[in-house]
């Protein structure tokens, strides 16, 4: 591996569980054995490399995600891949890496939110369609309407007014949320389906 790419995965690992603000570029040169005056030949600073690491992982995020939905036998299936993948981040991402974010980068927080509303509203039309035609979602779904349902739903997990951290597991209103959707919007035979994926 390159040194380049060895310090985006060492600085997006301590960023995630640190926060960025908590991680200096000294931590990722001594973490990777190398000096400081190498990372910096490389990033100019640590905004260049706070926005190489957010770019890489929307590469490989966008790149995971049509092979979720190209390898999975149906929809449904995607969409549990999808949730457990999110369960997962739950338990790495330290929430304060979303807050430092926002707070220490907002032109970059402002495009990231930007981008994703569009990718988030293709892929939840793209997920629902395919679903009607495996005959898992029923028929009279009005897609526009379901999936800025899905979108604002999902945005409520960020909002601590409503799920403060410190009452409530966000995993698992994740998992509520997507299940219970899920079932909402799925035929009997939809239905079937995810009772044999939850046990």
């Amino acid at each position: 591996m390159e040194v380049r790419d060895r310090i985006i995965e060492e600085a997006t690992k301590q960023f995630f569980q640190y926060g960025i603000r908590n991680v200096t570029m000294d931590d990722i040169a001594v973490s990777l054995g190398i000096s400081k005056r190498t990372v910096y030949e490389i990033f100019k600073d640590k905004s260049e490399l706070v926005d190489t690491c957010i770019s890489e992982l929307n590469v490989k995020q966008d790149k995971k995600v049509q092979e979720v939905v190209t390898n999975s036998v149906n929809v449904i299936e995607a969409i549990f891949v999808f949730m457990r993948e999110g369960v997962k981040a739950m338990k790495v991402i330290n929430p304060v890496f979303f807050k430092d974010l926002e707070k220490l980068y907002p032109r970059l927080w402002k495009k990231i939110e930007s981008e994703n509303v569009g990718k988030r509203h293709d892929l939840s039309s793209q997920l629902l369609k395919k679903g009607v035609a495996e005959g898992l979602f029923r028929q009279d779904l009005n897609i526009e309407i379901v999936s800025k349902l899905f979108y604002h739903q999902m945005n409520l997990l960020s909002n601590d007014s409503v799920f403060p951290r410190d009452k409530y597991d966000h995993a698992e209103v994740f998992q509520n949320m997507i299940i219970n959707f899920a079932r909402g919007i799925s035929t009997p035979k939809g239905i079937q389906f995810i009772e044999s994926v939850t046990g």
